[in-house]
């Protein structure tokens, strides 16, 4: 049997495998990229979309661990949910965010919203809004 392969561009197979159980994610990362995916967002990796912002999506950043003050084998996690809408649609950002924390939501399981969300601020780069949201997993650190 051969090993099945995480893509990015998440090809239809994997999300499917995904979505009907076979494909078990290795990461946190993985698995709430995985999640959105399955729920219609249009989701990328850091560095992975080109050009400017004409519809909302979201950029899924994992932001480093760190271990709890005097443990070196348990510590926390966090990914970045950054949101993206075209500039044009700034009454869309509240919405599209509030929907994208309740399909999280789902994820209580393995993931925890910290409480850290920046405020919106226009990106001239993508010629659209932007807002962070930070969550966090525990974790068994690796040595």
């Amino acid at each position: 049997m051969s090993e099945i392969r995480f893509e990015y561009a998440v090809p239809g197979d994997i999300l499917e495998n995904y979505i009907n159980g076979t494909y078990i994610p290795r990461t946190v990362w993985e698995r709430v990229f995985l999640f959105l995916k399955s729920k219609g967002i249009d989701v990328y990796s850091p560095g992975q979309h080109q050009g400017k912002c004409t519809s909302p999506y979201v950029v899924l950043k994992n932001t480093g661990t760190m271990g709890f003050q005097g443990s070196n084998q348990i510590g926390s996690q966090t990914l970045d949910v950054i949101v993206y809408c075209p500039r044009s649609n700034y009454s869309d950002m509240e919405p599209y965010t509030v929907q994208i924390q309740s399909f999280l939501s789902e994820l209580k399981e393995y993931i925890r919203p910290t409480g850290n969300i920046t405020p919106v601020i226009l990106d001239d780069n993508v010629n659209g809004y932007t807002q962070s949201i930070e969550y966090q997993t525990f974790q068994k650190l690796r040595g």
